[in-house]
């Protein structure tokens, strides 16, 4: 069985304690940060870096879909909706989305489902389990947002396949939120969540 770390975090707790993360973030990350012109999404990438700079002293690359990882440290994903911002670790390459479950037009969304797939939309959180299992493997991929209509979403728990490469993927519900995690590899794996709630905060994966 192998193992995924579930980091979970308010956006809230990132905003009380945002002199804080400052202090342990590069300059170049706070030249990121400032990029954006709304403070929720200054505070994401806050937490971001923040975690990151936990998980490793290495300097961040991407790859050529702009995916994050270290040289030499353990494969990681992040995401972020509604009120959280979360943060998948593990030993392969893995990939996390999440979604929060609200109300909105989804007719032209819809387009990216195949016919099973569509058969199983009755709610909107039909539709946020779909979806996250498709972006988690994309971003487990690392590939392009412009492919998700050709990934697959079922099972949402279990093993799928996706050009010849075998992959495990896991959906919850966590508050008003949808999480999906995939993971690359044949082997089921076990998740372990850990919910930030204060500030330092070490990261424990093994």
């Amino acid at each position: 069985m192998q193992n995924v770390k579930l980091l979970i975090v308010d956006i809230e707790l990132g905003l009380k304690h945002r002199e804080y993360l400052l202090k342990h973030i590069s300059e170049a990350q706070k030249t990121k940060m400032n990029a954006y012109t709304k403070e929720v999404d200054q505070i994401r990438s806050l937490l971001s870096s923040y975690l990151k700079n936990q998980l490793s002293k290495e300097e961040e690359k991407t790859n050529a879909f702009g995916k994050s990882y270290f040289e030499n440290g353990p494969c990681f994903n992040i995401s972020h909706s509604g009120q959280y911002l979360v943060m998948a670790i593990a030993d392969n390459e893995v990939g996390i989305d999440i979604e929060e479950n609200n109300e909105r037009d989804m007719s032209s969304l819809i387009k990216i489902f195949n016919e099973t797939e569509t058969k199983l939309l009755k709610s909107h959180a039909d539709f946020y389990y779909l979806w996250c299992a498709k972006e988690s493997l994309i971003k487990c991929v690392g590939g392009s947002i412009n492919r998700i209509k050709e990934v697959p979403s079922l099972p949402l728990n279990g093993l799928k396949t996706y050009k010849g490469v075998d992959y495990q993927c896991r959906s919850f519900m966590y508050g008003k939120h949808i999480i999906s995690i995939t993971l690359k590899g044949l082997q089921p794996f076990e998740i372990k969540t850990e919910v930030i709630d204060k500030f330092p905060f070490v990261i424990r994966f093994k």
